[in-house]
């Protein structure tokens, strides 16, 4: 199958080449060939279009969509305990689901193909994740009030899905402050026997940081060490509130960052020491969070908020890049993951997890600088085409049809 005659073909390889008026043949679920004057059935009409890797979303709470819009301007703390945790005490798995697919038709009309997701009743929302075609990381949430059995129930879901082409499962344990030592010791306990990784929220808020030290004189990221909580398989959303000594300990443990950058305003979070992560050659991905925080899944959103946060945060325009943050949203999505061998880039060997942008749309003429005009100028109604894992999940702007 081939997707023909592209305007561009913005490859994200490490050379971040970009072709033109190109093809890209695709074979079951992988790329097999990227070249000019193809053979093959054409898939898609590349003619007016760039063709980009699949944007990757590194932390979000998908099922939060039925929250859009119900707690908004509040301070976070409040925003949690008084409105988001009382409403999803409610929560039921049919809810979940509901959600869930809303949140996968969104990212899908607007070029996400992989995911990182934690909530509640995450089975309901795997089963959203099956019928829609998405890729996507998933893990329950759970905290100190939790049922016992939530490592059992976890574990089924890791072992459950641990041969699926499109869906695996790690621990979710919440964050440090709302578990305990001990349990995220036993997290950490089966994480290690059951070799898989973990996705948490650290640093997100400056009232977690002055919390935890009184309790335990230590910053959540000392805590986790302490514990030998971390590895390359840890990924932590927000990494706002770090200290030099947390990112030290970070690079040595080669932990991922989940960097939300509107969220983090909405609530007033607080600003990521991006240019210190990057510094120290720590992976830093891109997410959107959870509806009630954001309130949409439009990763071209969260790119142009994320160069534009930092540009203004520094009062230096030449910082933030297009280009670095447009490998926030791919290359390095992926390597957050543990997936960079599998997704990120436009190469073969790689899954075709792929998205085209319409380059007629009024928004995305001219170009001068394709890179600039997907992370300053598209959104995600530019979103033409999706693909993911060599199949078609929406085709000239309409998403293929699931319930």
């Amino acid at each position: 199958m081939l997707i023909k005659n592209c305007d561009f073909v913005v490859t994200q390889n490490k050379e971040r080449e970009i072709l033109r008026n190109c093809d890209v043949k695709i074979r079951n679920d992988k790329i097999i060939e990227i070249g000019e004057n193809l053979d093959g059935d054409v898939l898609i009409d590349g003619k007016s279009k760039a063709l980009l890797p699949g944007l990757i979303n590194c932390h979000t709470h998908l099922a939060m969509t039925f929250l859009r819009g119900y707690a908004d301007d509040m301070e976070v703390n409040e925003w949690l305990q008084k409105k988001i945790w009382p409403m999803e005490s409610k929560l039921t798995k049919e809810k979940v689901y509901e959600g869930s697919l809303l949140g996968c038709k969104e990212m899908i009309r607007s070029g996400t193909t992989c995911f990182n997701d934690m909530y509640l009743f995450m089975n309901e929302t795997a089963r959203a994740v099956e019928k829609s075609g998405l890729r996507a990381v998933l893990c329950s949430v759970y905290f100190d009030f939790t049922k016992e059995d939530i490592f059992s129930d976890e574990f089924n879901l890791v072992d459950k899905f641990k041969k699926h082409d499109r869906i695996k499962f790690v621990f979710g344990p919440h964050a440090p402050y709302s578990c305990s030592k001990e349990l995220l010791i036993k997290s950490r306990e089966f994480m290690d026997g059951n070799k898989c990784g973990a996705h948490i929220h650290v640093a997100e808020s400056k009232k977690e940081i002055e919390d935890l030290k009184k309790k335990y004189g230590k910053s959540p990221v000392e805590l986790l060490n302490e514990i030998d909580f971390l590895n390359d398989r840890v990924l932590m959303a927000h990494g706002i509130w770090l200290s030099d000594e947390d990112i030290e300990i970070i690079k040595e443990k080669k932990v991922k960052l989940a960097h939300c950058p509107v969220s983090n305003m909405k609530l007033a979070s607080g600003v990521m020491r991006l240019f210190d992560l990057w510094k120290n050659g720590i992976v830093v991905g891109l997410g959107t969070d959870g509806c009630a925080s954001n309130n949409n899944l439009d990763m071209f959103e969260e790119m142009k908020f994320a160069a534009l946060l930092h540009k203004i945060d520094k009062m230096d325009s030449t910082v933030a890049k297009a280009q670095e943050v447009f490998d926030m949203a791919t290359l390095k999505g992926a390597e957050a993951l543990n997936m960079e061998k599998e997704i990120g880039s436009i190469e073969i060997g790689k899954k075709a997890d792929l998205i085209t942008l319409n380059l007629e749309d009024y928004n995305m003429k001219p170009v001068h600088d394709i890179v600039s005009n997907i992370v300053y100028s598209a959104n995600g109604g530019n979103v033409n085409d999706v693909i993911v894992n060599g199949k078609v999940l929406m085709k000239d702007k309409l998403i293929n049809k699931f319930n």
